[in-house]
């Protein structure tokens, strides 16, 4: 292999390795207070258990449900809120995993603050 060829070979390794950094997460942490959601999966926060689905493009829907009556569910993007069960959420970030895994399986998560 020719030197220009191994250089330029390089060099479309550094640009892929680099674009796949820019991918992740962002630098910053998210704010103190935040609670983690993985997709699909229940989690409780402050007594109330939210749901974070259809994770795609820096949106989900989040449902929250108290245990009393219907549980309830909105369409948010990153910076909006939503109030659910008397309570107001705010979505910060979103991290979408978009590589192939089971049922069940993703990787993808959403950064939610419960805001007073």
């Amino acid at each position: 292999m020719s030197l220009h060829r191994r250089l330029a070979s390089v060099a479309v390794l550094l640009a892929v390795v680099g674009g796949l950094s820019a991918c992740g997460d962002q630098a910053s942490e998210p704010p103190e207070g935040a609670a983690r959601l993985r997709e699909n999966v229940p989690t409780t926060v402050d007594g109330v258990v939210l749901v974070a689905a259809n994770v795609w493009d820096d949106s989900i829907v989040l449902t929250a449900d108290d245990g009393e009556g219907a549980a309830e569910d909105a369409g948010i993007a990153v910076g909006e809120r939503a109030t659910l069960k008397g309570r107001t959420y705010e979505l910060v970030s979103v991290h979408e995993d978009t590589s192939s895994s089971a049922p069940g399986g993703s990787g993808s998560y959403a950064w939610v603050l419960p805001v007073e």
